[in-house]
């Protein structure tokens, strides 16, 4: 008697794989609702916490710059605010947006401006106008509430 064995992917990697998936759908949700991952604010809070804990150690030992020699100080290129925009051109045929990659030799830079938004804004609830109707339910409790005050008073 010959016994094939069965081809194909383990059942194991296929649990995997769910996992997988089920974890992408989940960022997936978590940031069309919060607009963001958790993941980066820890991120950056590890990075300032660690820039925190490196200007103590320069404090502490009195070593001004500790960055190698031959390599540049500079923290990067200022950042992008809505005053400032970013800017937008042709490289290749593709639309890049960044103010690094598109220069001012390049013809097809255009300065794009920025505008603030709140996100997604759940709508104001409509608030009811207390001034001018009243309910009769609430009219007969309130005159049922002044006379068991009246008389517990009297």
């Amino acid at each position: 008697m010959n016994i094939k064995r069965q081809r194909g992917i383990n059942l194991v990697w296929v649990s995997i794989l769910s996992m997988c998936v089920a974890a992408a759908g989940m960022a997936t949700l978590y940031t069309i609702r919060y607009g963001h991952l958790p993941f980066q604010e820890t991120l950056s809070r590890w990075q300032s916490s660690g820039k925190v804990i490196g200007n103590e150690l320069k404090k502490a030992t009195n070593m001004g710059d500790l960055h190698a020699p031959g390599l540049a100080n500079e923290e990067g290129p200022p950042p992008v605010t809505i005053q400032t925009g970013v800017r937008r051109c042709l490289i290749d045929g593709k639309t890049v947006i960044s103010n690094t990659e598109c220069t001012d030799q390049n013809p097809t830079t255009k300065l794009m401006k920025l505008h603030d938004t709140q996100g997604f804004v759940h709508p104001k609830p409509a608030q009811a106008e207390e001034s001018g109707s009243s309910d009769p339910d609430t009219d007969v409790r309130r005159k049922m509430i002044d006379k068991i005050i009246d008389k517990s008073g009297h």
